[in-house]
């Protein structure tokens, strides 16, 4: 008769651990194609965000949008990037300037690492009352192009610029090196920032008191405030920005819309 001898238990229990064992090798880099994928589709919206930016340029005599203004016609306070009901598809009429031009494209605003760390708070306290953080929007625009920005600037360092608001694209010295729309991170980062994303503003200045790029890509859970973001620039190249550089990637010098080096004051 054919032996019909099944495994023993001692083979059951190796055959167990050579497989954890193998699984222990390929989470990590099972991991880190998760989190690449991630990060480039997240490169990938801000692309997409940067030909918006260009439509609008184009149709509207080389002025970029107001940045106060460009995603919801009331600048996004109020919690409005994480609050469902003012999800612009449903309430286009809470949509700004740029909005005609980004309907109907709904899973380009919220990059899916952001959408990670930002729901891994829970919940946000706005005005007074309890919101449930669901990102609807995760992108900011350079408040230094036709924004409130540009106001904070000593006029001094304004010479040279066609006028006294920034609001066209021929003003901008070097469209190659000053961005267009980037990521922020939720939360405030000691010695970078003090705020998160509170609006669709994007408002560094060079004492890294106000805002500053994000830092939640390429790092761990454990370490949100050491990695870097994207960001999609005027001349409609994306690539790899860190908040942390003191040469040429931080917030301050990447905002700056004139010659470089950017100023500080």
């Amino acid at each position: 008769m054919m032996d019909r001898r099944g495994f023993t238990l001692i083979e059951l229990l190796v055959v167990i651990a050579v497989i954890a064992i193998l699984m222990a090798i390929l989470m990590p880099s099972l991991q880190r194609v998760k989190e690449q994928a991630r990060y480039m589709s997240c490169r990938s919206n801000l692309r997409q965000y940067g030909i918006v930016g260009r439509f609008y340029i184009d149709d509207n005599n080389s002025d970029f949008p107001y940045s106060f203004h460009w995603l919801f016609a009331n600048g996004g306070t109020d919690c409005s990037w994480h609050n469902e009901n003012k999800n612009l598809d449903q309430h286009p009429e809470l949509g700004g300037l740029c909005w005609p031009y980004l309907k109907g494209s709904p899973k380009i605003h919220v990059c899916p690492a952001f959408n990670t760390v930002a729901r891994a708070n829970n919940c946000h306290m706005c005005n007074g009352r309890t919101i449930a953080i669901k990102p609807q929007y995760g992108y900011t625009m350079n408040s230094y192009l036709n924004g409130d920005a540009w106001d904070q600037v000593p006029a001094t360092y304004k010479t040279g610029m066609a006028s006294k608001t920034l609001r066209k694209e021929n003003q901008v010295k070097r469209p190659a090196e000053t961005f267009y729309f980037s990521e922020e991170n939720t939360w405030v980062t000691s010695g970078l920032n003090n705020a998160g994303i509170n609006d669709t503003n994007l408002r560094p200045l060079p004492n890294r008191m106000t805002d500053s790029f994000a830092t939640f890509h390429k790092t761990s859970a454990t370490a949100r405030d050491e990695g870097v973001c994207n960001a999609v620039f005027i001349d409609g190249h994306a690539e790899e920005v860190d908040a942390w550089d003191d040469d040429a990637r931080r917030s301050w010098n990447l905002a700056w819309p004139g010659n470089k080096p950017a100023p500080i004051f």
